[in-house]
């Protein structure tokens, strides 16, 4: 979950080279016209705000030349994703709905990772989860459409020594060199509200799914009265058709278990909250439920308890222990099965969460920190190895540099089959 995190910049922005358009204000209406598809300029705005987010710059902190720079870039991309789909459309390039759903899915969990829940992304945004999806199908589509492409096109580009060494000779001014990288475990622990809090939260519920069950309320206006999910309490708690991997492993389980429509689930507990579910209607691998939710509020106890956990474990470690045993055990990383809290090695400016970056700026070698807090939860962070900064150089660093040769080289392909489409298709840029 963290590595991820780390790696990402402007996720909103699909992975295209772009070609350039000259700097402009644009103007309310329609941005662009590509072929007979039309670009408003709120989408220009919408993508605009969503890179400013995603990057985690203050938009308090971004000047007129600076945001009109990014209004360009943004209405840049939308063009791009517009000719590609119809020069896809041409070559009959066929994308399987499981995977535009699954990578979907995948973009959606990112967000989670960043803003901490569903409901912290729709305050965000602005926009129902729904409203979201909707909003990002066009873009993931041609995303994995541009992935493909660029597969089938240019995965075969090879770069020859001679090329590696020109390269490096007219770029060797402006290649920077490697920063100090740092490798880091780390173990988190979710702060969890007590037993008795969840207890409470059900006993409420199981009243609510009474009241229902005996008619005094419908499952709608229960719903709009008591779910702490607002987005889909003004709907009666309805969330749509959705395929398998929309929604929470706990959630999704109980949803397509459902027997029949009208049935409504036993209490179904997710890291949202409890919830009761009611299967409105079921087309083959497409469910549309309706759910109740009660969040279970944490307080400053819950988090007494995640510290002094975090802190047992890493005496512990101390003592005798195995951090990557512990990890498995203890920690709340999804990751943790696969990495065992080994979050891998990262130029240490380039630390997105910024406590990682004060706590590993601290340590030596083999350290492990005291426990401290982030958006995610309660964590102790271990460094594992400290590289310090390097020149970059042909004589120690040729596969990094060839590597970089390479990139090059396939992206003046793209952007060399990317003017072709400009001249190819339709477009034209309000002024």
């Amino acid at each position: 979950m963290l590595k991820r995190i780390f790696k990402l910049s402007l996720i909103f922005c699909l992975l295209i080279f772009t070609t350039p358009l000259q700097s402009q204000q644009l103007v309310d209406g329609i941005a662009a016209i590509v072929g007979q598809e039309i670009i408003l300029f709120s989408d220009v705005q919408q993508l605009t705000m969503e890179m400013i987010r995603s990057s985690g710059v203050n938009p308090s902190s971004i000047n007129q030349e600076q945001f009109i720079n990014l209004q360009n870039q943004a209405l840049r991309e939308l063009i791009n994703m517009e000719i590609i789909l119809l020069q896809a459309e041409e070559d009959s390039i066929i994308i399987r709905e499981r995977d535009i759903q699954s990578a979907l899915n995948e973009q959606l969990k990112q967000y989670v990772d960043i803003f901490g829940s569903d409901e912290q992304i729709e305050q965000a945004f602005g926009l129902s989860m729904r409203k979201i999806r909707e909003y990002l199908y066009t873009r993931v589509k041609s995303s994995l459409i541009v992935q493909q492409i660029q597969a089938e096109k240019f995965g075969n580009i090879k770069v020859s020594r001679p090329e590696v060494l020109s390269f490096y000779e007219e770029n060797k001014d402006s290649i920077p060199d490697i920063p100090e990288r740092v490798n880091i475990s780390h173990i988190l622990i979710i702060p969890e509200p007590s037993g008795e809090k969840k207890e409470q939260k059900k006993s409420e519920l199981l009243d609510i799914k009474n009241k229902i069950t005996t008619g005094e309320l419908s499952f709608s206006e229960a719903a709009r009265a008591y779910s702490a999910d607002r987005s889909s309490a003004v709907n009666g708690g309805e969330l749509g058709f959705s395929p398998k991997g929309t929604f929470v492993p706990e959630f999704e389980r109980v949803a397509f278990s459902l027997e029949k429509d009208g049935d409504i689930s036993e209490i179904v507990e997710t890291q949202f909250g409890v919830h009761i579910i009611k299967r409105i209607e079921r087309r083959g691998e497409l469910v549309n439920v309706a759910h109740i939710l009660l969040d279970i509020s944490k307080d400053e106890s819950d988090n007494t308890i995640a510290i002094n956990k975090l802190s047992t474990i890493r005496d512990s470690i101390l003592v005798s222990g195995n951090f990557s045993e512990f990890a498995l055990r203890h920690s709340d990383d999804p990751d943790v099965p696969v990495n065992k809290g080994n979050l891998g090695e990262f130029p240490l400016n380039t630390l997105q969460i910024e406590e990682f970056k004060s706590v590993a700026e601290t340590l030596k070698e083999g350290e492990i920190s005291a426990p401290f807090q982030t958006m995610y939860g309660f964590h102790i962070l271990k460094l594992n190895t400290r590289k310090p900064p390097e020149v970059l150089s042909l004589k120690t660093h040729y596969n990094i540099i060839e590597n970089m040769a390479s990139s090059y080289k396939k992206q003046e392909e793209w952007n060399r089959w990317l003017d072709k489409l400009y001249e190819k298709f339709y477009v034209e840029i309000k002024r």
